[in-house]
């Protein structure tokens, strides 16, 4: 059993060398749900695609689904070559799956930015003690 809440992986992939997908509604859904199917996660709704037009720099889509363990969303910036990617859950996962994804849609790329976070490390599961912690916090009103 963990001893936090979950973890929530944040990416900055740069570098990407096969772009032609990340402007692609139809590959980015068909690779959202194989990502979230890779790494063991359960659909709630999703996934979701959208359009950010406007100048190259700030173009791209962003993808999102919504998850029993928790999210998965991207956002793609063909012109620069580059993906945002934020997964949190509640459920372990393998970083190595979610790259390994990654490479299969984009082909290589450099991981520019990083980050593995621990959520929710006082967040007790146990509902007495969820109830013991909210109380003792709150702020009265």
């Amino acid at each position: 059993m963990l001893d936090h809440y979950g973890d929530e992986l944040t990416l900055r992939l740069s570098d990407i060398t096969r772009t032609g997908l990340l402007d692609d509604d139809a590959a980015l859904t068909r690779f959202m749900r194989d990502l979230v199917d890779r790494i063991g996660m359960t659909v709630i709704a999703g996934p979701l695609v959208a359009t950010e037009n406007g100048p190259p720099e700030k173009a791209g889509k962003s993808a999102v689904v919504i998850l029993a363990e928790s999210h998965a969303a991207i956002h793609t910036y063909p012109h620069l070559r580059e993906i945002f990617v934020d997964i949190f859950s509640c459920k372990p996962f393998r970083e190595a799956d979610v790259l390994d994804e990654f490479h299969r849609l984009v082909g290589d790329y450099r991981i520019s930015e990083r980050t593995l976070t621990r959520r929710g490390e006082e967040w007790p599961r146990d509902l007495a003690a969820a109830r013991e912690l909210w109380s003792t916090q709150r702020i009265p009103g």
